[in-house]
């Protein structure tokens, strides 16, 4: 029987590592997939002078023992075949990225893990220069072969790269106008503009929940000032709690506090944070799976947040 094994260089920006030693790179972390085995190595390189490894690199093996023809078949070939073969791939890397990721948490008592991942399909197998190394192949002892399927091209654009995400020298010097008016977003306004880059990244389910609970307990804390500030007296607002739920605030309490002008100014980011809610329920609730979430409908639902969120910051000063 014949021993196929498949490796990709990658990385860990998520953790640090500290007094390995040589046998300690040379020992991989082995799992068990569903149909291979997963090996990992942590390379050593990136080494501190305190024997501190940060930002860590490694490589990713799978070893199909034994090697499914259709498999090798599909690595050989191009076309339909190899796009086959490099979905099959892909999901033992996503399988044991998985397992990676809970074993730091839980074993590995990673307590601050920055999100690692995984690379998108397209990622995995690109040969840019952000990228690192090649996927490779190999049955038994043969040399490594590279592997390049044809994959469909992904729809859109990397989002770091559109042109509303780029830079230019004009946003430069906006920008030193806000550092120089000390202009900077905080709290919520902050959090929400960074929670935006996970929908950017389709961190759909994520982004739609951290979001709505933003928006959430602004428009609780706003809420309550309003409806004090209309003649509520304490021991009715602690009486009425329940009732004031995310879509009573949102759609009631308050349009009912603002003027006509100030009501039309965010209707609009109402509206959008409203269709954000629904996304929130229906996710929470099992209604929905991420992969039913339309992408435009969140990215919107928090622009519509950060508009009202800045408003409502001005409202409560």
């Amino acid at each position: 029987m014949s021993t196929l094994t498949i490796r990709k260089g990658i990385d860990f920006p998520s953790f640090g590592a500290t007094k390995w030693r040589q046998s300690d790179h040379d020992t991989p972390l082995r799992l068990q997939l569903v149909h291979a085995r997963a090996l990992i190595y942590i390379d050593d390189e990136n080494r501190t002078k305190r024997d501190l490894i940060v930002l860590p690199s490694g490589r990713l093996e799978l070893i199909y023992d034994p090697a499914p023809p259709d498999l090798v078949r599909g690595l050989a070939a191009k076309g339909p075949t190899s796009a086959a073969a490099a979905e099959r791939i892909y999901a033992a890397y996503v399988e044991a990225h998985t397992k990676f990721e809970a074993l730091l948490y839980v074993a590995g008592r990673v307590r601050y893990l920055m999100r690692m991942g995984p690379d998108s399909i397209t990622s995995f197998f690109a040969t840019g220069f952000l990228t690192r190394g090649k996927v490779e192949w190999k049955v038994d002892d043969k040399p490594f072969r590279h592997f390049q399927p044809r994959l469909a091209k992904p729809k859109g654009r990397n989002p770091l790269y559109t042109s509303s995400q780029l830079v230019t020298p004009s946003r430069w010097q906006d920008m030193q106008k806000s550092a120089d008016n000390a202009a900077f977003p905080e709290g919520e306004l902050l959090e929400l503009y960074r929670i935006r880059g996970k929908a950017g990244w389709r961190e759909l389910r994520t982004a739609a929940i951290e979001a709505s609970i933003i928006s959430e307990s602004l428009l609780r804390t706003y809420g309550l000032k309003a409806l004090k500030d209309s003649g509520f007296s304490n021991s009715k607002l602690k009486r009425m709690r329940d009732e004031l739920t995310f879509n009573n605030l949102l759609n009631i309490v308050l349009p009912l506090s603002l003027t006509k002008t100030e009501l039309k100014k965010v209707q609009k980011a109402i509206d959008a944070v409203d269709r954000l809610r629904a996304i929130r329920n229906d996710l929470v609730h099992g209604n929905i799976t991420q992969k039913e979430v339309e992408q435009a409908d969140v990215e919107a639902g928090i622009d519509g947040a950060i508009q009202l969120v800045r408003f409502l910051q001005v409202k409560l000063a």
